[in-house]
């Protein structure tokens, strides 16, 4: 289970978000050691293509970001200049066949083009579901802004990949906000907030929508050149995710066996980023069940066992704390 990075794991370049980081923000007007200051990130490393830097560097770099461009579209401009990635793990995106090749690329590479969430999808009723999930803790108002900027670089995908404006529904689990407006311009007008989860959902006919841009000897150079170097696939959020999906009674205790640690160092590596092993077990048993009572039709009992709870009220009450739904009112 060592197939994870950390918070501050220093493995990645500087193309992608870090530069459309930089080059947008002096676009404003903003002197790049003002951008810099206390990210940990030196302007001389902007310029080493063997300089890499760490999830927390990206981070203290985007929240210094939002703060410096004061405007209320900032992060929907941002999520729009991720398309221009020019690594070789965003050309496997442009050149693909169509999004549905796109978004398994995505998926391949998701620790290089979008370390900070991950995603499980799902088909259903002709749907394409994508369910969001924060790959690294952060405060609240820090994550919004992330789902935003996310958001517009998933939607500028799909025109860049479509080559038309293809309908996507996007649910929301913050408020409403106060510039609503600058959401219906980046991202239309199904927007839904206040929702028991985040979810974006597109019909599953516009994953296979010829790329206008695809070229197939392209994709299959830039990918013969990637399998030549190991990527890391999860963050340690989404490996102890993914080991609590797999595994419904694992406690603590053996979670942190399966991460050759002791209760003690794993607690403390929680903690370091920003998210206790109970919030993680809720998270995670939220998202099963939203998924098993909506889109497979499951009746409360059989999630409730499915689940490990032992009896239907405790599951109830679970998830009444979770969504501030009752079971009977999700499925409405």
């Amino acid at each position: 289970m060592n197939n994870y990075v950390s918070v501050d794991t220093k493995y990645m370049s500087s193309e992608g978000m870090i530069t459309a980081i930089v080059e947008l923000a002096q676009s404003r007007g903003i002197a790049l050691h003002k951008l810099l200051r206390g990210t940990g990130i030196f302007e001389q490393d902007l310029l080493c293509f063997n300089s890499t830097f760490s999830v927390s560097q990206q981070l203290r770099l985007i929240k210094q970001f939002k703060v410096l461009m004061e405007d209320s579209d900032s992060g929907f401009l941002l999520g729009s200049q991720l398309i221009n990635d020019t690594s070789k793990a965003a050309q496997t995106l442009l050149y693909s066949a169509h999004l549905g090749q796109a978004l398994n690329q995505l998926n391949a590479f998701k620790m290089q083009l979008s370390p900070l969430l991950f995603n499980k999808t799902h088909l259903k009723n002709a749907q394409y579901y994508i369910y969001l999930h924060c790959g690294f803790a952060v405060e609240e108002e820090l994550y919004n802004y992330i789902l935003e900027v996310y958001a517009a670089a998933f939607y500028s995908l799909l025109k860049r990949l479509t080559g038309e404006y293809p309908q996507c529904e996007f649910d929301f689990n913050f408020k409403k906000p106060k510039h609503i407006h600058q959401y219906e311009q980046h991202l239309g007008l199904k927007l839904r907030f206040e929702q028991p989860c985040t979810r974006w959902t597109i019909a599953q006919s516009v994953l296979k929508k010829v790329n206008p841009n695809a070229s197939r000897l392209r994709f299959m150079q830039v990918h013969s050149q990637l399998q030549s170097t190991a990527y890391t696939r999860y963050s340690f959020i989404e490996a102890v995710w993914c080991f609590l999906s797999r595994q419904k009674e694992a406690g603590l205790e053996q979670t942190a066996t399966a991460f050759a640690m002791s209760s003690a160092t794993f607690k403390r590596k929680l903690k370091h980023h920003n998210i206790t092993f109970s919030s993680l077990v809720d998270e995670q048993k939220k998202y099963q069940a939203i998924y098993l009572l909506t889109l497979k039709a499951k009746g409360n009992e059989q999630v409730a066992k499915q689940l490990a709870f032992y009896d239907i009220p405790n599951f109830r009450r679970a998830f009444k704390r979770w969504t501030g739904l009752t079971p009977s009112q999700i499925k409405t």
